[in-house]
């Protein structure tokens, strides 16, 4: 059965609300599970990096743009959102290194910086947001040989569900993910993500905290 916006009528935007602004790099697998949430309340912003041929497709780029679209500037005194002050600021990105391993060091630096700006995050998969949705159905933690490709992800969230992973419907499955994320976390000696964990439950236990009720009443609804 897929699960649709039929399931739940979507909330009217609302400023007395806490709002989380969700900012991915990935344009499409990224889009289409939190378009989700989205379509189930509107208290749910999100911001998809879509490489444009005069942008940087990177992840300094990526807090470039959700700079420009939440800080007030001299250069910048309208920006897209108006964020207020329980609001939420999430950049979700992947661990996978470039050609020229590069991302690491901006990740490193997208950290500090965001220090300096109360309640934004970044959260991160490593290698790729598939290890996320491998998470929805699965509680062990991940070993399979090549599991440090993005690649291989790919094939292997495919594997497991007839059809591959249908952001129509296993969305709904957040709670679980959180739950097997969260058991399944772990760093190296160097404080890096091991290959196979993701802090997305991170991001995803402030969603629930907004939008648990919800879900679980969506989920009831299946099982009538």
């Amino acid at each position: 059965m897929i699960i649709t916006r039929r399931l739940f009528e979507r909330r009217p935007p609302s400023r007395e609300a806490k709002i989380i602004y969700i900012f991915c790099e990935g344009a499409k697998r990224e889009l289409a599970y939190f378009q989700y949430f989205k379509e189930m309340d509107s208290r749910i912003n999100l911001e998809i990096y879509e490489l444009d041929a005069h942008e940087d497709n990177s992840p300094l780029g990526l807090l470039e743009i959700a700079k420009n679209c939440i800080l007030v500037t001299d250069d910048n005194p309208e920006p897209k959102y108006n964020l207020q002050n329980q609001d939420e600021v999430w950049i979700v990105l992947d661990s996978d290194p470039d050609q020229g391993n590069s991302r690491t060091p901006q990740i490193s630096a997208i950290k500090s910086e965001i220090e300096s700006h109360d309640r934004w995050s970044l959260v991160e998969s490593n290698p790729c947001f598939e290890v996320w949705l491998y998470y929805h159905g699965q509680a062990e933690f991940a070993d399979f040989e090549g599991m440090e490709a993005c690649k291989s992800w790919k094939q292997k969230v495919n594997s497991l569900l007839a059809g591959g992973f249908d952001s129509r419907k296993h969305p709904i499955h957040i709670a679980d993910a959180t739950a097997n994320a969260k058991a399944n976390f772990l760093l190296d000696e160097g404080g890096n993500l091991k290959i196979g964990s993701t802090e997305i439950y991170r991001l995803s236990e402030s969603m629930l905290r907004l939008l648990g009720d919800r879900i679980r009443n969506a989920k009831a609804k299946l099982d009538t």
